[in-house]
């Protein structure tokens, strides 16, 4: 069984939760640093080497073999531990709540008040500890609409599963949901989605640290449609040992000469934003699958 075969698996997520709740902290956090080192052990396997090009990518193709290592093995260890930290504390709202500091603006946003005045298209970055940082906001009654990718597999489900305990409201992005989102968005509602999980085949390919980049643009279009701003949210784990929730300004759609180019244009006006955020925090932010597969041989 390869890694991306276990990533997708129910059973495996099972697992790893039930080894998390009832294994000590200090336990937990040393098998998830040799969780980290075992894969990344494993150079020729597609996730580390997605890992290794989009960290590569990400430096300006300036990190050496070496320095690549150890960037991969830090993103995975943030990644292991955040799992760990959230699956040891999947039900209990006090040790989470003191786990995430949100700034006030990212707080202002997750506590808003549904039909709030105008509506908001909230992007997710894939930094280590999002789904932690959103379970602890739902724990504070946070009201959080997602909309999720078209496809899924058994662990995506699982997980979407584990998050609608709490109150998470999860749509798939099929056209019929996307065209509710747009009546909801202009009826003042929020919705959040991600921004950087690259998918294959699409249309426009907007430029994202310095390249063409595999990037849907659907929180583009429902922000143009509803005619509503954009803002995104990152989470870093500082000195202190707590995940720091922290935002973009807000982003308004701006009109283009034609359809292509207005798309385009304000998806990576959207994706700068997101750069400056990962950028506080380079290692983690993860994403197992490559943005630019054109790079993948470039890579040292």
């Amino acid at each position: 069984m390869n890694l991306q075969t276990i990533l997708n698996s129910k059973q495996a997520g099972r697992l790893a939760l039930f080894l998390s709740r009832h294994i000590p902290l200090k336990l937990g956090y040393r098998l998830a640093h040799q969780v980290a080192v075992r894969v990344a052990a494993s150079p020729g396997t597609p996730v580390v080497q997605a890992i290794r090009a989009n960290q590569w990518v990400v430096s300006g193709g300036a990190l050496t073999s070496s320095q690549l290592d150890e960037a991969v093995l830090e993103s995975l260890e943030n990644v292991a531990r955040a799992f760990f930290q959230l699956f040891h504390f999947l039900n209990d709202p006090a040790r989470l709540d003191n786990m995430v500091v949100f700034n006030p603006q990212a707080w202002d946003l997750i506590s808003r008040e549904p039909k709030a005045g105008r509506g908001l298209v909230v992007c997710g970055i894939h930094s280590s500890s999002f789904d932690l940082v959103m379970r602890a906001a739902a724990f504070r009654k946070a009201r959080i609409l997602a909309l999720s990718l078209p496809e899924t597999n058994q662990a995506v489900e699982w997980q979407h599963d584990i998050r609608r305990q709490v109150g998470f409201e999860i749509l798939p992005a099929t056209t019929a949901n996307i065209r509710q989102l747009v009546h909801r968005l202009q009826d003042g509602e929020m919705v959040l989605t991600g921004v950087d999980h690259p998918m294959p085949d699409l249309k426009y390919h907007p430029v994202f640290f310095g390249r063409p980049a595999q990037l849907p643009t659907h929180h583009i279009y429902l922000a143009q449609k509803a005619r509503v701003p954009i803002v995104l949210l990152a989470s870093v784990m500082q000195e202190d040992g707590r995940y720091h929730v922290v935002s973009s300004d807000y982003i308004e759609m701006e009109p283009g000469g034609n359809r292509s180019d207005e798309m385009v244009a304000n998806a990576e006006r959207v994706l700068q934003a997101a750069e400056a955020l990962i950028r506080l925090s380079p290692s983690q932010w993860t994403v197992f699958q490559p943005l630019w597969p054109q790079v993948l041989k470039e890579v040292p």
